[in-house]
């Protein structure tokens, strides 16, 4: 997640604000929108570990 991260930061930086808001408007497949899945999916897996986490600790 934190390499995924690092992407729109680097853009944003580099390119400014009204670039980046365009890379995730435009229809074409970003590096920003693949970055964007990353972190949502990253995300999930987290929320996934913790609940199984605590079904396992909940069982005993």
């Amino acid at each position: 997640m934190v390499s995924a991260a690092i992407i729109p930061i680097q853009n944003l930086l580099v390119w400014g604000p009204d670039y980046l808001y365009w890379f995730y408007i435009s229809p074409d497949i970003t590096a920003e929108k693949i970055s964007i899945g990353v972190i949502i999916l990253g995300l999930a897996f987290v929320t996934l570990g913790y609940k199984k986490a605590d079904s396992l600790y909940s069982a005993r």
